[in-house]
């Protein structure tokens, strides 16, 4: 057990000689005032009472210094990677260098990639001169592939390349989608000839980010050439009355390792498709990351320190005049707020309600009424209140949110709440007591870690009664089975008229259907073991993969929601166009 706050030390000890000084010099007026006025001397239990007095002070401001014990580690649930897809839709990727060409050579490969990203969340970004973002994160690869592969039929003959600017534009969408300015933490992949015509990478991808790029392309180049949208050709690209021969540019993928911590390039042909080492590449970095951002939690040991305090101060108390503490006893219990907080809570949520059902309520009066619901007990109430006005929580908020959540019975979902505060907090140093807001969110989060095992045990417990009635219920049945027989074995014994042959079907019937019992029991055995299967956690990142691998390949999708992503192609055409109208005079590269 050791003091996380040990700067506190000696503030505190020079704040409590302080208060000696001060209790002990007015203890010595009244003692001189009680002799001189009714000749009474002070008896031992004054001495005793303010020895007592003294040490529950002492041990409640040494509290202060939050002790915590060792470090202990906890299992959380693996989340699902973050992976931006972007794809260069400039007018060089029709070089035919590689076969069919770069563009459809890349959408290949990413459609690739789709089919093997099996817990991950996906979003599609195109650039050319402007960049702009197809698909959002989700994780339903079905959509994401039909998306990708109604690409092919774009219109890339007058797009020009900016790489360094979709890259730093697409960044922005991993905290865009945390909601909540965590952090920007994910997989960037992508596919592009590397033709930027010598632009600058004037800016560094955070750390958490690893960033793999596929080259489309050959060092000896091609001409780009031009086809209508019947696939007639039309000629090659030209460029102040020269035909474009676009090349890849190797170089430039090499630099990028200067601006990212986290990098790797490969460079594609006809023949090669590099997604089993670029899933690796993933898979090594987010397990990497998973590693350093394992939750320790070093538990609270300051109660160690509180209860004796607690005790001393309540042992000075009892020895104050009876008279005296029965006044106090009774002042404190009769004006307790407490007693009566129920009543004006439950007077103060119907304001709010009837205000609520007029139309003059506020984001802020809703939020208040959630706090006042959980302070009531009503935590349903209390969650759709905060979700519905989750964007207006503050920290105080998030903090009550994530509370009402694990009396809720949520305790995962109140963890997640609380990790994200944690985060916002740490990465927001302008906060004022940010320390002291960061202390009380861990101890939530140890309590949170706490009720989920709880939580967990009792649905142990509850499977585990369900299967003991189960079995006590194919055991009365059985017995009923045998006395039914004892009964007629006897009536048979007795009456003596029935021949034996009848005698053997009934045995041969009763095996029969013993048998059959048996074989339900096993039926009932395998059903059990395969909920018990399905209710494991995946132990690692492969076996998480694996799982939804599983799932995926036995779900069917409907020959209707085939012909809705067919349309929806078409419909995208329109949208994706990322070129960018330039004057007759325009000198600039366009490819």
């Amino acid at each position: 057990m050791t003091p996380q706050r040990s700067e506190l030390l000696i503030p505190i000890l020079v704040f409590f000689s302080f208060f000696i000084f001060l209790k002990h010099r007015e203890l010595k007026k009244s003692i001189s005032f009680i002799t001189n006025t009714w000749f009474k001397k002070p008896s031992k239990t004054l001495y005793l009472r303010e020895i007592l007095y003294y040490l529950g002070i002492f041990f409640l401001l040494i509290s202060l210094l939050d002790f915590r014990g060792d470090e202990e580690k906890l299992e959380t649930n693996i989340p699902d990677q973050k992976t931006i897809i972007i794809i260069d839709s400039s007018a060089s990727m029709l070089a035919e260098d590689v076969r069919p060409n770069r563009f459809k050579k890349s959408i290949l490969m990413a459609r690739h990639f789709i089919k093997k990203a099996f817990g991950h969340k996906v979003a599609i970004v195109l650039f050319s001169d402007t960049q702009k973002r197809l698909v959002p994160f989700t994780d339903d690869l079905d959509l994401l592939d039909a998306r990708v592969a109604g690409l092919e039929d774009l219109d890339l003959y007058n797009g020009g390349s900016n790489i360094s600017q979709a890259i730093k534009e697409s960044l922005g969408y991993f905290k865009v989608d945390s909601g909540r300015n965590v952090g920007a933490g994910g997989n960037v992949l992508v596919f592009t000839d590397s033709e930027g015509h010598d632009e600058d990478f004037d800016f560094n991808i955070p750390g958490e980010v690893s960033l793999a790029v596929v080259g489309a392309g050959t060092l000896k180049g091609a001409r780009i050439p031009h086809r209508d949208r019947f696939g007639v050709f039309r000629g090659y690209k030209k460029f102040k009355n020269e035909e474009v021969v676009s090349r890849l540019n190797e170089d430039w993928l090499k630099g990028l390792s200067s601006s990212s911590e986290t990098y790797k390039y490969w460079v594609a042909n006809s023949y090669t498709i590099p997604t089993e080492e670029i899933m690796l590449f993933f898979n090594n970095k987010f397990k990497e990351r998973l590693v350093k951002g394992t939750a320790t939690v070093r538990p609270v040991k300051a109660q160690k320190i509180l209860m004796p305090a607690v005790i001393f101060l309540l042992l000075s108390f009892l020895l104050y005049p009876r008279r005296s503490f029965l006044a106090l006893f009774a002042f404190v219990f009769i004006n307790a707020p407490g007693l009566n907080a129920i009543n004006v809570d439950e007077e103060y949520a119907e304001e709010l309600l009837q205000k609520i059902k007029e139309g003059s309520s506020t984001t802020e009066m809703k939020v208040k009424l959630a706090d006042t619901f959980l302070r009531l007990g009503k935590h349903a109430e209390a969650e759709v209140l905060y979700e519905e006005n989750y964007d207006a929580l503050k920290i105080e908020g998030l903090n009550n949110y994530a509370i009402n959540l694990i009396k809720n019975k949520k305790a995962e979902d109140g963890i997640k709440v609380l990790s994200d505060l944690q985060l916002s907090l740490r990465a927001n140093s302008s906060i004022e007591n940010r320390e002291g807001k960061i202390a009380e969110v861990r101890q939530n989060m140890i309590l949170a870690l706490s009720e989920q095992k709880k939580q967990k045990q009792q649905k142990k417990e509850d499977q585990k009664e369900e299967k003991n009635k189960e079995q006590k219920q194919d055991e009365g049945k059985n017995k009923d089975d045998s006395s039914e027989k004892g009964g007629k074995g006897d009536q048979k014994k007795q009456s003596g008229k029935e021949d034996k042959s009848k005698k053997d079907d009934k045995n041969k019937k009763g095996k029969d259907k013993d048998k059959e019992k048996e074989k339900d029991k096993e039926n009932d055995e395998s059903k059990s073991e395969k909920n018990k299967k399905k209710e494991q956690k995946p132990k690692s990142l492969e076996d998480k993969q694996s799982e939804i691998e599983k799932k995926r390949r036995m779900v069917k999708i409907p020959g209707l929601i085939k012909q809705i992503m067919s349309d929806d192609r078409n419909l995208q055409k329109k949208y994706l166009d990322t070129s960018t109208e330039k004057p007759k005079a325009y000198q600039k590269k366009d490819w």
